[in-house]
């Protein structure tokens, strides 16, 4: 995350630097997203003068005012409020930079962050640039002899997002945004002036012919294939069906452009046609791997449903994304990461299961007898601490109506007790709602909205309740820091990443075993290859897996030495079925669990 390397690069290495008898220079790494362009910034000027329809005149200069006192031209930097949409029109984006050719690379903040970049000894970036690094031959950053990879706990579903192959309208919305604009306005073809009237019509009608037939795909999978389901496997005959559609028009497409860029005078529209054709030929590209892939291929091919983001009634209902993932990302780390380093260091708080690294060595691609295993105790006072809650007579979560009467029964006592916050840690967006329905109807607590202004909370107000999805992940944490006493439903986003120490997080309720959901289609597939090779997938996948989300949750709660909470495991199975001990034995203080008077005792003793 980008707190995680700021941290590194304000604290931890200028820590290091000073204490250790050596030298040494770091650089943060970026996105390209992150950066200001300045002729992009130059040109939305110009057009924002007669186009104030689609260009917002206030934003774009203030936004040329911060150029000129910005130090690193970064979106982090901004001390003004800025619309997304004004960054995006301003901001680097790969396919459309000229790179070394650009007549601004002296005074380019990508290309001065680049310049030093490649003369610093650490370099700090993110899981997703260093796979985007990989995917583009190391176009972005510098060979380098060592890699240290904190949160490898996730690295193999990073790989499969970022190694992977999408089709979706979101995929290629800027692509269309970018060639056609709104209405012909807006857009580049409508200003390749060089180009005659009857040759912008021209090119902007088999824009919108490619982009209605990319579309039709996108609506075969959704309404042919999916059917209705969340997510199915696909066939590559049925793939086929599908992509063949929109290929030759694409492929004509691209050498209209590729022609029309070599027509136009201006370096800008030029840069923009070049940049254009080379994202729909990386398509097209993409679109002929998956027809080329043989039966025994180590990719998924599968789709899955896309809902909206909000609830309005002007939205479309949904759409589809068509994936080709490998099936085990570990392979490919294997094959395409690992031998471009001398050595790799793979670090995170969850990579073993009681001790043992296999299933993590599995998913990683680290080859039995290659890398060597530390696994180093906490710092962290757990016995006295920590007390675990995790009753044994609930409903289990298949008999879904009374399981969730049982929770909200467990959770009102818990979080009453507390005189600080309290996580709820739910496995679905099912669970969530039903849980935060219920717990209003039946408590004095008072649900967050956005307009209510942040402020801390004595022990004789109600409870302040929050749910995930009502506003961005860093509002809801921000207020749920400052009020001292809130109650926060949340989902996957949740469970790991964030970073809530001292009396403001006193407990973590879990109120389900993340078991991964049976039918995603990726899963289905690992299961069957396990199987096939003799292996039994629920212990060797799905439980450890689970154990690994489960202790990312329990992470939550306990952050310094001065920390003290509880966690309640509030299902039953944990407790009732023979796997349930393998994620007691995970707990910081294994298998220690204590009775709710117990419970209620030490945090009236907090």
């Amino acid at each position: 995350t980008k707190t995680l390397q700021h941290q590194l690069m304000e604290k931890e290495l200028p820590f290091l630097r000073k204490h250790l008898p050596v030298d040494f220079s770091y650089s943060l790494c970026l996105g390209a997203e992150n950066y200001l362009c300045e002729r992009r910034l130059d040109a939305i000027e110009v057009a924002s003068q007669t186009k104030p329809d689609v260009y917002n005149r206030k934003e774009v200069e203030a936004l040329l005012q911060w150029k000129d006192r910005a130090r690193n031209g970064l979106r982090s930097e901004l001390d003004f409020h800025l619309s997304p949409a004004t960054w995006f029109q301003a901001c680097r984006i790969p396919e459309l930079c000229a790179g070394q050719d650009c007549g601004r690379g002296g005074t380019c903040f990508h290309q001065r962050a680049r310049r030093h970049i490649q003369t610093a000894d650490v370099l700090v970036g993110n899981h997703h640039l260093l796979f985007a690094n990989l995917r583009a031959d190391w176009e972005y950053l510098p060979q380098c002899s060592y890699l240290v990879i904190d949160e490898a706990h996730a690295l193999d579903s990073v790989a499969s997002d970022c190694l992977g192959i999408e089709f979706s309208h979101r995929a290629l919305r800027r692509v269309w945004e970018g060639l056609r604009g709104k209405d012909g306005e807006g857009c580049l073809v409508g200003s390749l002036h060089d180009l005659s009237l009857d040759q912008r019509q021209s090119l902007l009608n088999q824009v919108m012919t490619v982009e209605q037939k990319f579309n039709e795909t996108i609506h075969w999978f959704h309404a042919g294939v999916l059917n209705g389901k969340p997510k199915v496997q696909v066939s590559q005959q049925t793939a086929e069906l599908g992509l063949s559609h929109f290929i030759e028009p694409m492929s004509d497409l691209v050498s209209s452009l590729k022609m029309a860029g070599r027509k136009i005078l201006s370096e800008e529209k030029r840069i923009e046609c070049e940049g254009y054709s080379k994202r729909l030929e990386r398509t097209l590209l993409e679109a002929k791997e998956i027809l080329g892939m043989a039966p025994s291929s180590p990719w998924l091919l599968w789709c899955e449903e896309i809902l909206p983001r909000s609830k309005s009634p002007t939205e479309v209902q949904g759409t589809a994304a068509f994936y080709a993932t490998p099936i085990e990302p570990g392979e490919v780390l294997q094959e395409k990461l690992y031998p471009y380093f001398e050595t790799t260091v793979l670090v995170s708080a969850t990579l073993s299961t009681g001790g043992d690294f296999s299933f993590s060595q599995s998913r990683l691609g680290v080859e039995e007898g290659r890398g060597d295993t530390l696994s180093l105790p906490s710092p962290f006072d757990y016995e006295s601490n920590l007390r675990v809650y995790a009753p044994d007579h609930l409903a289990e979560p298949a008999n879904h109506d009374a399981y969730i009467a049982d929770l909200i029964e467990e959770i009102e006592p818990l979080a009453s007790a507390s005189h600080g916050g309290v996580f709820v840690l739910c496995t679905s967006f099912k669970i969530l709602d039903a849980l935060y329905e219920g717990f209003i109807e039946v408590t004095d607590a008072e649900p967050w909205t956005p307009s209510m202004r942040t402020r801390k909370r004595s022990r004789d107000e109600p409870l302040l309740v929050l749910k995930q999805g009502d506003a961005s992940r860093e509002k809801i944490l921000e207020v749920f820091k400052n009020s001292s006493r809130a109650l926060l439903f949340g989902a996957a986003t949740f469970w790991q990443g964030v970073d809530v120490p001292g009396r403001a997080l006193e407990m973590v309720i879990i109120t389900r075993l993340p078991f991964q959901v049976p039918d995603d289609p990726v899963l289905e597939a690992r299961i069957a290859r396990c199987r096939a090779r003799g292996g039994n997938p629920f212990n060797e996948i799905q439980i450890p897996h689970a154990v690994m989300q489960f202790r990312q949750g329990l992470g939550r709660l306990i952050r310094g030495h001065a920390d003290r909470g509880v966690v309640a495991i509030l299902d039953s199975r944990v407790r009732n079925k023979p796997y349930g001990q393998v994620f007691l034995d995970s707990l910081p203080v294994p298998g220690a669990v204590h009775g709710l008077e117990e419970i209620l005792e030490f945090l009236k003793s907090s």
